[in-house]
């Protein structure tokens, strides 16, 4: 197999994160040769926006060889300006619940973050720091721990990425 030159810029940094509940997914089917995926959503449900401050959300994934086969540990961090009762209220109810993240790069390539089967967890912490000029508010992570890599959204070819609402 060989890799060829890319094409086009290669534009760094993360856009705005979206999520969905796994419980809110009618179906999520991952083609095992593209790895290209497609998730279908029960009627009246729609992904969910976070915004972050511009520039602070990062993802990482790591693989690792084990002796049940290779593992692939995901982390995506976010900070979320400013202590804020709306912003709590929503991160508490998101502690216990099922997450499958899509995150698109400023190049434009998606890619689902956690199956049916694993899907993606969060953990918050809030910075209050003593000096002014530093960072106030949420720093968010979410983790995940995979047996294949993240799926790379189908749409993300030919446009048709998830738009976010307006003003995000």
């Amino acid at each position: 197999m060989t890799v060829l030159r890319h094409t086009n810029g290669n534009i760094g940094g993360v856009n705005p994160l979206q999520y969905v509940f796994r419980e809110d997914v009618q179906s999520f089917s991952v083609n095992p040769v593209t790895r290209s995926g497609l998730i279908t959503l029960k009627t009246g449900k729609s992904w969910n926006y976070l915004y972050a401050t511009d520039e602070t959300i990062s993802c990482s994934t790591k693989e690792e060889k084990t002796t049940s086969g290779m593992k692939y540990t995901v982390e995506i961090k976010m900070l979320i300006p400013k202590d804020r009762l709306d912003v709590e209220v929503l991160l508490w109810n998101l502690n216990t619940r099922h997450l499958i993240i899509n995150l698109a790069d400023k190049n434009g390539i998606s890619r689902f973050y956690g199956t049916m089967q694993s899907p993606m967890k969060k953990v918050a912490n809030l910075v209050k720091p003593a000096n002014v000029e530093g960072y106030n508010g949420w720093e968010l992570v979410f983790t995940g721990l995979f047996t294949e890599p993240p799926a790379y959204f189908l749409y993300s070819y030919g446009g048709g990425i998830i738009a976010p609402p307006a003003g995000t």
